[in-house]
Formats: C-alpha cells, structure tokens, sequence
C-alpha cells in the first residue's frame, strides 16, 4: 500500500521510522509503499486481501508448523529454514495440496527432493493426507509429467535434465533446498530456470550455517526477491578478493540484513523461542569421540617423503588435504597402504555388536573396506539401485541388519535414522555441513536416546577434524544469535500484522 505523510506531523513522523524497520519498503518524496501485510505493524489500515480459497490445514500439526504454513501460504513465495525434524515435510505438504486448490486445473505442482528423500515424504503423505494424491515421478518420465499438468507430482533433483522444461507447472517446491548452494551449478541453474515467473515457490531446509550466509542468496534469487546472486551480495556484503570468505557482511549489515530476510524467509532451532509451545522437547544429548588411531610405519614414511617434515601441523591446500585424507585410510596413488583405522573401527562396532551404527564414509575405497569387514551391513554407494536402497534402509530400520555404511553426499539429507544411537566417521573433511547434516540424521526431535559420534583419526587427518568441530561450536552460538535477531525483526512483524495465528 502507499502511505502519503506530513513531514510536519509528529505522529506521522513516528510512523516514517515504523516503515522504515520493516523489511520491505520504498519511498520517494513523502509517499511510502509497503506491502499491505505490514499496515497493522504501521498502525495504519488496509483492506484485506480475499483469499481465493480458504485455507484447511491439518488437525495433526503442532502450533509452530500451522502457523509457518499459514505464512509460507500466504507469501506464496517463501523459505523454511528449519532444523532437522522439525516437520518441514508437513509444511511443504500443506503447501502443496492448497497451491493446488488455488491454480488452475491445467497447472500441475512440482516437489524435488533427494533421492532417498522421495519414499519417505511419499509415507508421511499417506498417513496424515490420505486424501492427498501425490504422483512419483521418474527421471525419463518427467518432461511428459510437466506438458501434462496433471495434479501434484515429486521427484529427485537428479531427474533435471537439460531437456526438462517448465511446461504446465504452477508451483515448485524445493525439499532440502540447500541443494541450491551452488548458484552456478547444474542444479541451481535448473531450479531458477523452472521457477522462473512461478507465483507459487518454497524452500526447505535445515538451518543454514550463520557464517555462511551468501548460502541465502541462491534462496533469495530463486524466490524472486533478487534478480540476481550478485545484486543479492552487493546489497550487503563487501567482496575482500581472498580465495576463501571473500564475501563478508558488511560493518553494521548484521540486523538490516535479517530484518530484509524476513519478509520472505523464516528461521526455526526452537519453537519456544519464538513463543509457541515446546512440543519438540529437549533433545537427547550428541557425545563427540575423537579416537586416536596411531599412524604405521609406512603411513609415516610416505607423510614425510610428501611433505618434508617430521610432524606435518600445516595440510596446506586442498589437494595436500586430500592426499592426506587418503593415507590415513590406507590408499595412496591406487595402492593400498597399511593403516589401523579399519582395525579400529571393526573393534568398536564388535564391542557393542546389537546397537544400530552409520559407518560414513569418504572415498570409495574407503568404503569398499569397511564392506569387507562387515559382510552383512547394509552398504549403500553409488551404485547402488534405487530399489536395493530403499530395501536396505528399511532393514536397517526394521534392526535386521545392524550396520549401514554409506556417504553424508548419498544418505546424508532428509532421512530420518534414529534407531541409530551411534555414528562413526572414518574420516573428515572441511565441510561442517557435510558433518552437521550427517549427524542430524540420528539425532532429531523425537529421538530418546544419546548419540555416540566417534572420529577415529590419526595425527595427519586431526587439523581437518579439529576445523570441523571448531566451525559447529562457531555455529551453535551464532544460531542464537541469529534467532535472536529474527525475532526481533521478524516474528515482530508477522505478529502485528496478523500472518501468524489465526487460521
């Protein structure tokens, strides 16, 4: 709406500083336009937008996920950014069904999810929305889906092709949409490119890490909120040159910079926090191991040959990084080099062999290893088919096979693994959410017992280790503080504005 004010008036003087700490405005002269949604926040009025359906929400959602639906619906464009098990498939399921009822019979709605994502959303689909039809909709399949427009479809990312084409679609939604990350990626590319002119969008996904926050970008491009990935950073970041974080906030950005976000972007850690009720209660505790697995003779001769020192305190770049990731777990050049870590981990799974463990893996020798140690695990890699996956996660589950071993890239988002109480990691790299999202898929609202996180590293792998953790204490407090902020200058204004609440 546009509010025209009397630069000699003090009330209206005092309701200039009200737009101006809303995160959507513009004015020119003494006009103001704001989005109508805020006008209560303003203490102005605004007539009401008629909804073309009513919403009908499910009975079975606690208060934080009907009230995020509520404004994810009402956005119609909008990001959950929402810790894992917090019900994000409610949310974007609600979404769905209702986009469907409000676009045209000839327009059809999209769900991209990861793979072994797919079946599970399909489950949950089943049980709370018996009513609800959703399609599965195969890679070969899927440019015929869309030139149909044919209800409410899901698929895996991997099915966007080059030749998949908008066709009929009326609304995309992202499941685990940090899938975006690379904005000049064939995914993220793909995404933009069938979202493009859409009324209808949503993101999910856990928490994006508050260090990280040009992840927010790609979200924001695809959302319509930015043109571009780079009007996004030049708004409010500052380009240092580095390599590395080369894009900082800029110096007092922090609060405008959320403030702008949460128009159209919601951050959840912990319901209470934002005043709903505590229905996810206190998670079971995560208890980290860092077990030292000591280096062979012929590990320690090729560490020094490679890097000319007697102690190596420095990995250097990426490529060294790797090389000594390698022979830690006993592989160099196509050659296998003897190692104790496998040793190792076959002691601890066999020390407690009827409890339910994810070994995760890196590299695929790696996990050919520990295969061949555990005979009967169900191995997932990426040869795996689709059916043989589904088959071995439900063993899993189900406690007829007590050991998985697979990546964080193939099973590492979405998947809820709770009947496993311990994790071990043969190695690390930098990436803190490869680590985080991995964990996470044991320890989740729900869950009942601690999580056993054990890193058995040796000296060579423990600077990588050590980056990792350092980044996850980094995140937890800056979480806080992130939510903290958004409350201020979010929540804020959804609560005067009458988005939350009232369905």
């Amino acid at each position: 709406m546009i509010d025209t004010l009397n630069c000699k008036n003090r009330d209206h003087y005092r309701r200039f500083l009200k737009i101006k700490s809303l995160p959507q405005y513009r004015i020119t002269g003494r006009e103001c336009w704001f989005p109508d949604e805020y006008a209560a926040a303003v203490g102005v009025s605004a007539c009401k937008r008629r909804e073309k359906h009513c919403m009908q929400l499910g009975s079975h959602l606690f208060d934080y996920q009907r009230d995020i639906a509520t404004m994810a619906i009402r956005k119609q464009k909008f990001a959950v950014f929402a810790d894992c098990g917090l019900g994000k498939t409610f949310m974007l399921l609600e979404f769905a069904r209702h986009a469907r009822r409000v676009l045209d019979r000839s327009q059809s709605v999209l769900i991209v999810s990861p793979l072994m994502v797919v079946k599970q959303t399909l489950d949950e689909a089943t049980r709370w929305y018996p009513d609800m039809q959703i399609e599965q909709v195969a890679s070969k399949d899927l440019q015929e889906w869309t030139k149909r427009g044919v209800g409410i479809g899901i698929t895996n990312y991997d099915a966007l092709t080059d030749d998949v084409t908008q066709g009929s679609l009326g609304a995309l939604i992202l499941d685990e949409s940090s899938m975006l990350k690379s904005h000049y990626g064939k995914w993220g590319q793909k995404c933009l490119e069938l979202g493009s002119g859409l009324h209808w969008k949503l993101c999910c996904t856990g928490t994006p890490a508050p260090n990280d926050r040009i992840e927010y970008a790609n979200h924001a491009v695809f959302l319509d909120h930015f043109p571009t990935v780079n009007a996004f950073l030049a708004r409010f970041f500052v380009n240092r040159g580095q390599t590395d974080n080369r894009w900082e906030l800029k110096p007092h950005a922090l609060e405008p910079f959320y403030r702008a976000l949460s128009h159209w972007a919601l951050f959840l850690t912990n319901p209470a926090t934002y005043g709903w009720k505590d229905n996810c209660g206190t998670l079971p505790p995560i208890r980290v191991h860092v077990d030292h697995v000591e280096l062979t003779k012929e590990q320690e001769q090729l560490v020094r040959s490679i890097s000319g020192k007697l102690v190596v305190t420095d990995l250097g770049g990426i490529t060294s990084r790797s090389v000594m990731g390698q022979i830690a777990k006993g592989h160099y050049k196509g050659d296998d080099v003897p190692t104790l870590k496998f040793e190792y981990i076959k002691q601890l799974v066999d020390s407690e062999p009827g409890r339910a463990t994810i070994i995760w893996c890196h590299y695929n020798d790696e996990q050919d290893k520990c295969s061949a140690l555990f005979p009967d695990a169900a191995n997932i890699d990426g040869g795996t088919s689709q059916d043989k996956r589904q088959a071995l996660i439900e063993d899993f589950k189900a406690g007829r096979r007590k050991v998985l071993i697979s990546k964080p890239r193939i099973l590492g988002f979405g998947l809820n693994l709770q009947v496993a109480t311990r994790q071990i990691f043969s190695g690390l790299q930098d990436s803190y959410e490869e680590y985080y999202q991995a964990v996470k898929r044991s320890n989740r609202i729900g869950s009942t017992e601690p999580l056993d996180v054990h890193i058995p590293v040796t000296e060579i792998e423990r600077p990588m280790i050590e980056t990792v953790l350092r980044k996850a204490a980094m995140v937890e407090h800056d979480t806080q503080e992130q939510e903290r902020i958004f409350r201020t200058h979010g929540m804020g204004i959804l609560e005067g504005s009458g988005a939350i609440g009232d369905v």
